[in-house]
């Protein structure tokens, strides 16, 4: 009896379907883990230059942090420097104060005596007293413009002051401009050393003599000091005319 031949060309081609098919499950398996493999390289590697990212901006802050230290100590230092140099100055300033004191009680001592000496009434003293006790709350500055002929018969304004009445000390402040804009000038660049002695007050306590002779033309000593007034409105200022002043710029 012949047996029955088995077709396995029909199995044949189902399981080539079935390996087919397997395949691009695999394949596309395979696509998707590639896929979910370069998208996890990508997120390690941000998260990777994130973490440089921070780490640099921790490191900058940590060189901050320690520059501004550093900067602290050495404010300190200097602080520290420069304490230790203002007391020794307080320290230089009051032994100076001390011995200028001891230094005026002794002249204050010694002019007393060479007042008694020279017969000068009690009285006279005593107002000699009592003005140094003012001088030493007070400045007073006496400024003397004296007139004299120039070149052309131009009427010349020498100037000269002094800022202890008590002294004997003069000095040259030049001459006084006539006109009002050379003035200005002349104030403007010190009025050779009256403007510096002018601000050396006693808190502001301070009473300025202008005095001019009768030789000096224009009013030239109210001029001034009203332009004085101007540039030291804290202070006072007074005008006298006098009909002969000495030459004490030639003192």
């Amino acid at each position: 009896m012949a047996r029955h031949r088995l077709d396995l060309l029909p199995l044949l081609d189902v399981f080539m379907v079935v390996l087919f098919v397997f395949a691009t499950i695999q394949e596309q398996q395979l696509g998707d883990s590639t896929r979910d493999a370069e998208q996890l390289q990508q997120q390690v590697a941000q998260a990777q230059q994130t973490l440089e990212q921070v780490q640099q901006q921790q490191h900058e802050f940590e060189q901050q942090h320690q520059h501004q230290q550093t900067q602290r100590e050495a404010q300190r230092e200097l602080d520290d420097v420069a304490k230790a140099e203002t007391e020794r100055e307080v320290e230089r300033l009051r032994k100076e104060l001390e011995r200028l004191r001891e230094s005026a009680t002794r002249h204050e001592q010694k002019t007393r005596e060479d007042l008694e000496r020279m017969g000068l009434p009690a009285d006279a003293r005593q107002r000699i007293e009592v003005l140094t006790h003012v001088l030493d709350k007070y400045s007073v500055i006496e400024v003397d413009i004296r007139g004299r002929t120039g070149e052309g018969d131009v009427i010349v304004h020498d100037c000269c002051f002094r800022a202890d009445p008590l002294g004997d000390r003069w000095s040259s402040c030049g001459v006084v401009p006539q006109r009002f804009e050379d003035r200005t000038v002349w104030l403007d660049s010190g009025a050779d050393g009256l403007v510096d002695v002018l601000r050396k007050t006693k808190g502001g306590n301070a009473m300025t003599v202008v005095r001019q002779d009768q030789a000096v033309g224009h009013r030239i000593g109210s001029r001034l000091v009203e332009q004085l007034r101007e540039r030291f409105s804290d202070q006072h200022f007074y005008v006298e005319e006098e009909v002969v002043l000495l030459d004490h710029c030639a003192q």
